[in-house]
């Protein structure tokens, strides 16, 4: 090489290096001589600080990031560090350090091959000692196949062997290639709109070529579908846009090339189809060539851009008219997502391996909807980005960044600066990835994957790496055996809503009007989030049982009390006014947790209950029993009295409530709560023999007299939940022994107006049951009929399913003004009212009500699926002509059964076998019999403090008061299906079906078990005759005598949970020695140790029933 630089030992010795770099690694002769040049453009004198490093030699000995700055002094690398600094303050959590300088010289060849002759529409740098993959923020097309140098660049390792080049500044080029292709200077093109019209002539030939022209307003991403590689762009005028698809491999590069806003000139394209689809799109081809052209029109602006997280929020009026998008609702609280443009900083990677980012230090980015381009090489925390054609989305999840941007196969990612930051580069990867597995699996929402993100994410941070590698957490389905992770969430993920159609890639990239999973989001306006939570008594692990005495709070409310606590409770339909003060045990119910939590300052407000059905109650105590000893624990429900034959001598009268209003603040009081009641006084005739089940004869006056508005207040508020309207009640005056005084109490003030009685607090209410009265045929509307009313003058009162639920501003639905005091029992907060779907399942048909509950408590149970019936609403039409309901003061809301999918019917456990068990707690069913009962338990239990009952009296007496006691079973057996055997707990009323005994056989035995206590028989050996020894108990001897018939053997329905051996426990021997007999020999084995399981149901089995049961079970144990 020869150069007029100054000569001397140093400078010889690396001009030879490098002339010897050129030959041998570049391949270069004459060309080469152009290198030196090139250098002292950058730097007059020669770098001889800086060395040429082969390709190879970066890969396999560079370790760490580093980054190569020829020709820059101190002061423009420390200005260069400051600013990059400035952009991890953004981050607090990024790292501070900046990326130290190397003294290396690179220069190669820009390709997009690779290897051999594909092409992957990347880019590489490569010399003759391998390829690099390299990201440019700008390129020159005229650039690739030329040799060129890299006077700034960083080099980023990954955690394998190998790295990638961040080319910070345009590369020199040293030597160009040959142009081998131009556009001819008479070629003529035509416009997007004219090109548009071609498209949808059907009958144009697929083998015709044509040139279009427009200016570019959108570019996909690079896509890889079945092995091939494609992208789409758009080019268009004032008037259309038309779509040109990329495919052919050496094209794939123009990604890199097209700029929105730009104009080109794209010469011999195809017409080509979609596959299955009718959509026609231009194609490139082989021979086609991309020309930049200038701007001929002013620039058409598609999507807005945004370059700060202020931009982002919900434009004002005021702003409107500057340019930024407006959104307009779908519907609800659902709105299209709009899609612009946005440039910030990366200020935290939250999961590579989900496509997480945070940008701007308050922008969450998603891009696990699209295909990340190169697995995000150049995404490190102090890149600056341009994300085009994303989708912006408010609030989708309450554990991430209120705003969301989120890619789909349209939008597309660039790198406009390169991070100066020391960080490393988290490359996502879609094979092996649990995220992307579970999200095309499932077809998730937006708002669904950042759930399912989150739950991955704690349960990493509470497992991994100590207690549980990462790799046995996040482990997809298709790698092998199923992760823990998917093991948690599939359960989940397999109950959301099905239907939801595949993604159409082709359709999702071109289709006008843009259609993709992420463009309905919830963008809700609202500042208050309402979530609801609810576990089934079936849920627990361990079962727990209600048990506590039914009171009502001074604002009405049903509690289920002991000395501990309380606990709000729904009972469904409305219990009988003899349930206060009566010990209730539920076994079956449904915890609620419902909770409003404000986006604003974070404040939540909460509110617990259980909700039950009156026919899951079983009454342990009533509280009006006189008897000192415990009473026979009854089942269900205990009717009332047939007929008033009380022997007080306290007046008293019948009454049938008619209507019913809700409760609210009385005025003047800041807590106490009233409410008003229509009713009619009826006469009620003794019982006679001639009237078969009918309890009463009810005879109405038949003058206005009879017409009485009942008005509760105070204390009295007590028997709000026990009023039904068409039932038949008897009010006792306490105290007063003449019937006139309903009269004088009720006596209008003045003439024609209204009864009016106000019911003093120690008045009581008794339940009359008799023949329910049938409401009138105008009583209740339907929907349908609600919607087709023409008078909106009067009240009306409807039924229907509630469908969803929201809480909304009541500037424009309430009727007067909320109060400002504190309303008991209430959790809304002030201001806020609800907004209720209502369906008629029958026909689909829906009508919108709004609720202004803020002057009274919050209705409990008013739950998605709920079936309600709402007394007292105004019809309204709303401006565009649709109907709605609104609520009046006076509004009852009456939940008359709870959702489906709290008490319905789950689908029955899977069939097993015992050898096929694996220890999940989930319930499941066999069909068993006993082969041996190895031990049982029968005793009482105090219903208030769980000790020892015997003769009628708690053991803890005279500390514990209690004359009520619960008769418990316990035995453990052992039960065989013909494939192996299994130890099963029972308890109480699944051990009488197991012994196979009859009710009064059972009641006998509680009788004498309640004079001792506690009585245990043990089982003494397997042979189904007991021992010849005498135990001395008759008791005893009889219960081993019933657990030793041959009727325990006989098929069973066994529905079960396996108990599962928590930490801590002690682990249960693997196998056991085991005695068989076999003629004169005996044989002594190890065999496995049988699984324990404990009853969840035990049923009886028609032998019909069980045939069909073990056929399906083979069945499916063959497929």
């Amino acid at each position: 090489m020869e150069t007029g630089a100054p000569q001397g030992v140093q400078v010889t010795s690396w001009l030879q290096a490098v002339e010897r770099h050129v030959l041998e690694q570049l391949c270069e002769g004459e060309a080469g001589r152009e290198l030196i040049p090139c250098l002292q453009t950058l730097s007059p004198q020669l770098p001889v600080s800086y060395s040429l490093a082969p390709i190879a030699q970066l890969l396999s000995l560079q370790r760490s990031p580093c980054v190569s700055l020829l020709g820059w002094d101190t002061k423009q690398f420390q200005q260069w560090s400051h600013e990059g600094l400035g952009h991890r303050r953004e981050s607090s959590s990024a790292p501070s350090a900046i990326l130290p300088r190397a003294r290396l010289l690179l220069v190669g060849y820009i390709t997009d091959q690779p290897t051999g002759n594909e092409n992957d529409g990347n880019l590489y740098i490569r010399d003759a000692s391998g390829c690099v993959p390299c990201e440019m923020s700008q390129f020159d097309w005229s650039c690739l196949g030329s040799l060129v140098f890299f006077p700034c660049w960083t080099y980023i390792p990954s955690h394998h062997r190998g790295g990638y080049v961040e080319v910070m500044s345009p590369p020199i080029p040293v030597t160009r290639p040959e142009v081998t292709a131009q556009v001819p200077a008479g070629s003529s093109s035509m416009t997007p709109e004219s090109a548009t019209l071609l498209l949808g002539d059907s009958s144009r030939s697929h083998g015709s070529r044509v040139s279009v022209s427009g200016q570019l307003s959108s570019v996909t991403s690079l896509v890889t579908i079945r092995n091939k590689t494609f992208f789409f762009f758009f080019l268009q005028d004032t008037k259309q846009s038309v779509p040109v698809i990329v495919q052919v491999p050496s094209k794939l590069s123009w990604n890199q090339v097209l700029n929105v806003g730009d104009t080109y000139e794209v010469t011999s394209l195809a017409f080509s189809c979609l596959r299955g689809s009718l959509q026609r799109v231009f194609a490139v081809t082989s021979s086609s060539l991309l020309v930049s052209r200038p701007q001929l029109s002013p620039s058409i602006s598609s999507t807005p851009i945004m370059e700060s997280s202020e931009n982002l929020r919900e434009p004002s009026e005021t702003t409107a008219s500057h340019g930024r998008p407006r959104e307009r609702a779908t519907g609800g609280q659902c709105k299209e997502a709009k899609t612009l443009t946005y440039k910030g900083v990366v200020t935290q990677v939250l999961n590579a391996h989900a496509g997480l980012f945070e940008l701007d230090g308050a922008v969450l980015l998603c891009m696990a909807y699209t295909q990340l381009r190169n697995g995000g090489r150049g995404l490190r925390v102090g890149a600056r980005v341009e994300v085009c054609d994303a989708h912006l989305q408010q609030s989708p999840s309450p554990v991430f960044p209120t705003l969301v941007l989120s890619c789909c196969l349209r939008s597309r990612l660039r790198i406009c600066e390169f991070s100066r930051l020391n960080t490393p580069c988290s490359l996502f990867s879609g094979s092996s990835n649990l995220y992307l597995h579970l999200l095309f699996r499932y077809r998730l929402r937006l708002p669904e994957y950042l759930w399912v993100c989150h739950v991955i994410d704690q349960l990493q941070d509470k497992l991994c790496p100590r207690l549980v590698r990462q790799s046995c957490v996040t482990r997809p389905h298709g790698s092998g055996a199923q992760g823990l992770a998917e093991k948690l969430l599939s359960p989940a993920l397999s109950t959301w809503p099905n239907g939801r159609r595949e993604r159409d890639i082709q359709e999702e990239m071109v289709a006008d009007p843009h259609d993709c999973p992420l463009r309905e989001g919830e963008e809700s306006s609202q500042r208050l989030l309402w979530s609801r939570y609810s576990l089934r008594s079936g849920d627990l692990s361990t079962p727990h049982v209600l048990l506590g005495v039914l009171q009502v709070s001074s604002s009405g409310s049903l509690l289920l009390k002991d000395q501990s606590s309380s606990l709000t409770c729904l009972v469904l339909p409305a219990p009988p006014v003899a349930w206060i003060g009566c010990v209730l045990e539920v076994r079956h119910y449904h915890l609620v947790t419902e909770t409003i939590r404000n986006k604003d300052d974070q404040d939540q407000r909460c509110r617990t209950y259980v909700v039950f059905l009156a026919r899951d109650v079983r009454i342990l105590h009533f509280s009006h029993s006189s008897s000192s000893s415990c009473p026979v624990p009854v089942s269900g429900v205990q009717p009332p009295s047939k007929i008033p034959q009380l022997e007080a001598s306290w007046a008293q009268r019948h009454l049938v409530i008619k209507n019913l209003e809700g409760r609210r603040l009385k005025p003047g009081h800041d807590k106490e709560l009233q409410f008003r009641a229509t009713a009619s006084w009826v006469d009620v005739q003794d019982f006679s023999p001639e009237e078969g089940d009918k309890y009463a004869k009810i005879s109405d006056k038949g003058d206005g007299v009879s017409k009485v508005v009942l008005l509760f207040s105070s204390s009295a508020v007590r028997w709000f939940h026990f009023l039904q309207p068409n039932r038949l009640y008897r009010l006792t005056a306490t105290g007063e022994t003449d019937l006139g005084i309903f009269e004088r109490l009720s006596a209008p003030p003045i003439v024609c107006a209204p009864r009016c009685l106000l019911v003093p607090a120690d008045w009581t209410l008794e339940d009359v049951e008799g023949t329910t009265l049938s409401p009138g045929a105008a009583d209740v509307l339907s929907i349908e009929e609600a919607l087709k009313k023409s008078s909106s003058s009067s009240l009306l009162s409807v039924t229907g399913v509630v469908s969803s639920r929201s809480i909304c501003d009541t500037s424009s639905t309430r009727a007067v003004p909320s109060s400002t005091h504190r309303v008991p029992d209430t959790f809304l907060p002030p201001g806020a009212s609800i907004k209720v779907n209502l369906t008629q399942p029958q026909n689909a048909l829906s009508a919108s009500v709004y609720l202004d509950v803020s002057g009274g408590p919050y209705p409990l149970g008013l739950l998605p699926g709920a079936t309600v019936m709402l007394q007292a609403l105004e019809r309204k039409v709303s401006r565009s002509g649709s109907v709605y309901l609104r609520s009046v003061p006076t509004t009852h809301v009456s939940i008359l059964s709870p959702p489906a999918e709290i008490f319905q019917d789950v689908s029955a456990p899977p069939l097993v076998l015992f050898k096929q068990l694996t220890g999940t707690p989930a319930p499941q069913r066999a069909v068993c019999s006993v082969t041996c009962v190895l031990n049982m338990t029968l005793y009482w239990d105090c219903s208030m403090c769980g000790a020892a009952f015997i003769l009628g009296a708690c053991d803890r007496s005279p500390s514990c008061t209690s004359q009520s006691g619960v008769f418990r079973a316990r035995a453990w057996v052992k039960a065989e299906d013909g494939s192996g055997e299994a130890q099963l707990y029972l308890q109480d009323e699944a051990v009488a079906l197991m012994l196979g005994v009859s009710r009064s056989l059972w009641e006998g035995l509680q009788g004498r078990v309640l004079t001792r206590g506690k009585v245990v028989a043990k089982s003494r050996g397997r042979s189904e005759m007991p021992s010849d020894e005498d135990s001395k108990d008759p008791l005893v001897d009889h219960m081993t005598f019933l657990m030793s018939r041959p009727a325990i053997s006989r098929p069973l329905l066994l529905t079960f949970r396996q108990r599962v051996v928590t930490a801590g426990a002690a682990i249960p021997a693997s196998s056991q020695l085991t005695r068989f007999t076999r003629g004169e020999r005996e044989y002594v084995t190890r065999v496995p140790a049988a699984p324990v399981v404990t009853c969840v149901q035990l049923q009886k089995a028609e032998p019909r029933a069980l045939c069909h049961m073990i056929r399906d079970r083979n069945q499916s144990a063959i497929r």
